[in-house]
């Protein structure tokens, strides 16, 4: 689909599929604790595999008796020898010097990052109030941020020339209820096409400029055009419009919960600005790799 809105194969290893294993990279049993797997100079202890084969199940650690009561001795040799791969493959890697790569360094600096930062927020989050009354609260004091604008739903054909789009609007206002099957017959945008020219819903701005205004003036169960962007020249139709409306408290709910949290986390950073020091270079961020940034 030509879209007016703005906005090497890689080897898979089954057992490297298994994401937790990630946390085994520079890890050692206690010295007093007898190790389970051991891959060169790395060994795995017994609290540690039974940690993993508790991650690997997605229950808390608090379930672990449970989950061991759970598994076969085929399935705990099946985790140790994701274990082995995992390890002997890593290991492999550093001896050709792959951690030197720089998209392997790239990947294993912010897998760390990203893995302790959300360490962070899980354990700073258990100080959140998320009741309802906090909730409510917030409701009120951001109540511009639930604004839904107004939308409509909007099909199109579009065509290469301006008498082409002439004689598509001429064909579907004399039978509105063909347009889908004109569009699909004659609109040049094949994704929109196949589905009868159907666009959804879009809110103003969310298309190019001519494309925007000439939608945010027709009215429900209309047809207009043509109008030119930098795509073609469309012919369109507005099946039906929503006006701009403020949510409820309870339709703007589910939005709230991940809202207030992302708020309480940002409240975190900014006070942990003050004791870590944090710079910007804007002029370099302005000209990254030595292009400008788009204004």
């Amino acid at each position: 689909m030509k879209t007016i809105c703005k906005k090497k194969r890689n080897l898979v290893i089954a057992a490297v599929m298994v994401a937790f294993l990630v946390i085994l990279a520079g890890t050692a049993c206690a010295a007093d604790e007898k190790p389970v797997v051991t891959v060169g100079g790395e060994k795995v202890g017994e609290q540690e595999m039974v940690n993993l084969l508790v991650l690997q199940s997605g229950v808390s650690r608090g379930m672990a008796p449970l989950v061991l009561a759970q598994t076969t001795l085929e399935q705990r040799q099946q985790l140790a020898n994701q274990v082995v791969m995992s390890l002997i493959l890593s290991q492999a890697a550093m001896m050709k010097g792959l951690h030197l790569d720089e998209d392997v360094a790239l990947a294993l600096r912010w897998n760390r990052a990203n893995t302790l930062a959300q360490a962070y927020a899980n354990k700073v989050a258990a100080n959140w109030s998320l009741h309802r009354e906090d909730l409510e609260k917030y409701y009120e004091a951001h109540k511009e941020d639930y604004l839904v604008p107004e939308s409509a739903h909007v099909r199109h054909i579009l065509t290469s020339t301006k008498e082409e789009a002439s004689r598509v609007l001429l064909e579907v206002m004399v039978d509105p209820s063909a347009f889908p099957d004109v569009a699909r017959a004659k609109s040049i945008d094949r994704g929109s096409a196949q589905n009868g020219g159907e666009l959804g819903w879009v809110t103003p701005g969310q298309t190019v400029p001519a494309f925007d205004k000439l939608v945010f003036s027709m009215k429900e169960n209309s047809i207009k055009g043509p109008v030119e962007s930098r795509l073609g020249w469309h012919v369109v139709q507005v099946l039906e419009r929503e006006p701009a409306h403020q949510q409820s408290f309870e339709e703007a709910l589910p939005q709230l919960q991940q809202d207030i949290q992302q708020w309480y986390l940002e409240q975190e950073v900014e006070k942990l600005k003050d004791r870590i020091n944090v710079t910007i270079d804007e002029k370099t961020l302005s000209n990254l790799g030595g292009i400008p940034a788009i204004k």
